[in-house]
Parts: C-alpha cells; sequence; structure tokens
C-alpha cells in the first residue's frame, strides 16, 4: 500500500473515530441538559449552562473533519454543475485552499491561549460546576490542524486526478 494511501485511510478511521466522540458527547449534553430541566426546581443540578456553552464547539469541531472526508460537507451547486471539468477543479482547489487558510488561522490564533490554559488549568464557571476550557481549545486546535491537512490532501488529490 503506498503511504499517501495509507495516510488517507488512517485519516478517515481517525475522523470516524473523532464522529463517535462527538456522538457520545452529545449523549452526555443531553442527559446533562435533561437533569438540569427536571431538577431546576430543587436546586439539586447547577451548572449546566457551562458544561453545554463549552462542549457545542467541542462537538462541532470534532465532527467537522468527518464531514469533510466523507464529502459531506454543505456545497451550494449552483454554478458548479454548469462549469466544465477544469472550471470544477479550479473551484475545488480555491475552496481547499480557504479551508486550509482559515484553519490555520483557527490553529495559529488560538495556539497561545491553548497553552496558556494548559499552564493555569483554566476554567469557567464558578461554584456548583467549574468546566475545564483547556480541554475545548485543545480539541478545536487538534481538530483545526486535521482539517488542515485533509484539505491539503485534497488539493493534492485534485492535481493527482486525470480528466476522464
Amino acid at each position: 500500500m503506498p503511504i499517501s494511501r495509507l495516510v488517507i485511510v488512517m485519516v478517515k478511521k481517525l475522523s470516524e473515530i473523532l464522529q463517535s466522540i462527538a456522538a457520545i458527547w452529545l449523549v452526555f449534553v443531553a442527559f446533562t441538559i435533561f437533569a438540569e430541566v427536571t431538577f431546576r426546581n430543587f436546586g439539586l443540578f447547577l451548572g449546566a449552562d457551562q458544561i453545554v456553552q463549552n462542549s457545542v464547539p467541542a462537538i462541532v469541531f470534532l465532527q467537522v473533519p468527518f464531514a469533510i472526508v466523507s464529502g459531506t460537507m454543505l456545497r451550494t451547486t449552483l454554478i458548479y454543475e454548469f462549469c466544465t471539468k477544469n472550471g470544477k477543479k479550479i473551484i475545488n482547489i480555491l475552496s481547499f485552499l480557504i479551508g486550509v487558510m482559515l484553519f490555520i488561522g483557527i490553529s495559529v490564533g488560538g495556539w497561545t491561549d491553548m497553552i496558556k490554559g494548559w499552564e493555569i488549568k483554566e476554567y469557567q464557571g464558578i461554584g456548583a460546576i467549574e468546566f475545564p476550557v483547556y480541554i475545548i481549545r485543545t480539541v478545536i486546535i487538534f481538530a483545526s490542524i486535521m482539517i488542515v491537512f485533509i484539505y491539503a490532501s485534497l488539493i493534492f488529490n485534485e492535481f493527482k486526478k486525470k480528466d476522464k
């Protein structure tokens, strides 16, 4: 098996694992909301808002690699369908480059805050629940770096495609 094919298989498997983690986390968030609503009047469960508020970005970033790898990322085909093969190739490459730039920006922009968060063990919330924000920052940076590699491999594949 060529090395490029091995990397693609590994990235696909890792994106499936991240998707599974996101699904499990989402179920946890749903149970958290249920418990908060059910026990709100008794004062037994507090802090669900911190859990939900910090979990949503992490869940989204865990799901994006799978959406890109599986080709289910949202795309409008209004103009795309009328383009020639070379036009479609150019649109794909441009959109993948925009994705690379966006997620490099997220990675670079959030790196310092992630490191600082780990150093001080950054938490959000006071009292009932303190939620570890540094873990969420790490998930976002890790997913963003993975997404950059996915988009880079898609660009490589566009150049490698032969016109049929």
